[in-house]
């Protein structure tokens, strides 16, 4: 008696959940009958969809079919296609919107029916407490479906997250190279760099607009190197800026997908130098102060579980200057650029 009222509990909280009409759901088809008047998604009764749900598919380019849930599972879907406007355009593996919508009325008025597919033959299916007219489905493709719809392997599923905010944090190690100028003296110089970045990012959940693919965020970062061995030099960063991420290998609110994006950022700062002169009896230091400024470019790819935990990794081109005052007039500049692996962690909220 008790496992039975579990199951019936189980039953009404994932039904407690459902979709509004017109809300809109990415997709993955998972399974495709041969006629593709039948297919199998990676989204279910946890999504918020029910059996007799109707829904409208479709890609940027348009509306590409017409359907209903005729079976559903937590994490899966069973649709009977009642309406195929772009056949090309439905495969396995396919990537698609739906878009909740209100049924189509069948009926045998051949001036109003649907002319898409033969719907001779149909059947009744309960539909959120309505009754409405679906397409019969064959025994042999409800019967391939179904055993996708059961199989018990597991199966790591996409979706799109409603968490536009996320904090993270990113570290590196690298090695750069530059100049440095003062008065008439001039040089090249290298240091390896330690570098720890904690930034802020916003995203934009608007489907279809011109930000849907794009983040904008601030940061604040550290920077230490260190260089030379019988004169070694110091230098630290503290800076902080702003930039923006554009993707464009998946949806930036996607989770259990890899994103790929391209960042650009840049901001200033204030850095300090200290230079220690060792020798067998002594050793002097020179401490300085100044500003920094900094510029990067690169590419990176992001990845997210559904509970908004993430990681990422970054390879920049980054660019650094910085300049020291002294009494004397003769100010001394540093630049510092090269390539850097960066990765971290990341949350959305």
């Amino acid at each position: 008696m008790k496992k039975i009222l579990s199951i019936f509990l189980v039953f009404l909280s994932l039904n407690s959940y459902s979709l509004e009409l017109d809300e809109k759901l990415t997709v993955r088809v998972l399974g495709l009958s041969s006629s593709k008047k039948t297919l199998l998604t990676n989204r279910g009764l946890e999504d918020g969809l029910v059996v007799g749900d109707h829904a409208k598919f479709f890609l940027s380019t348009g509306v590409v079919a017409r359907g209903v849930v005729i079976k559903a599972s937590p994490s899966r879907s069973i649709w009977s296609v009642y309406r195929v406007i772009d056949a090309a355009k439905i495969f396995n593996d396919r990537v698609m919107n739906i878009k909740i919508a209100s049924p189509v009325k069948l009926t045998e008025d051949p001036s109003r029916a649907l002319k898409a597919d033969d719907m001779s033959s149909t059947i009744p299916v309960m539909s959120r407490g309505r009754s409405e007219n679906v397409p019969q489905v064959s025994t042999d493709e409800q019967r391939d479906l179904d055993s996708m719809l059961e199989e018990q392997a597991p199966v790591i599923m996409g979706g799109t997250s409603k968490k536009t905010l996320e904090v993270f944090g990113v570290l590196s190690l690298n090695s750069m190279s530059g100049s440095f100028e003062q008065g008439s003296e001039s040089g090249d110089s290298s240091a390896g760099h330690v570098d720890f970045t904690l930034g802020f990012e916003k995203y934009f959940a608007t489907v279809g607009s011109f930000f849907e693919n794009i983040s904008i965020f601030a940061l604040i970062s550290k920077r230490s190197s260190t260089s030379g061995t019988t004169v070694t030099t110091k230098s630290d960063w503290f800076e902080y800026g702003i930039g923006g991420n554009w993707h464009f290998y998946n949806k930036p609110l996607t989770y259990n997908r890899p994103i790929g994006f391209v960042t650009l950022a840049a901001g200033v700062g204030t850095a300090t130098s200290e230079t220690t002169v060792n020798t067998s009896s002594t050793a002097s230091t020179d401490p300085l102060k100044g500003s920094s400024n900094f510029f990067l470019i690169g590419v990176g790819g992001k990845y997210y579980l559904k509970n908004g935990f993430g990681v990422r990794a970054v390879i920049d081109y980054f660019s650094s200057g910085s300049t020291f005052e002294f009494d004397g007039g003769e100010n001394l500049t540093q630049s510092l650029s090269g390539i850097r692996m960066r990765a971290g962690l990341s949350y959305r909220f």
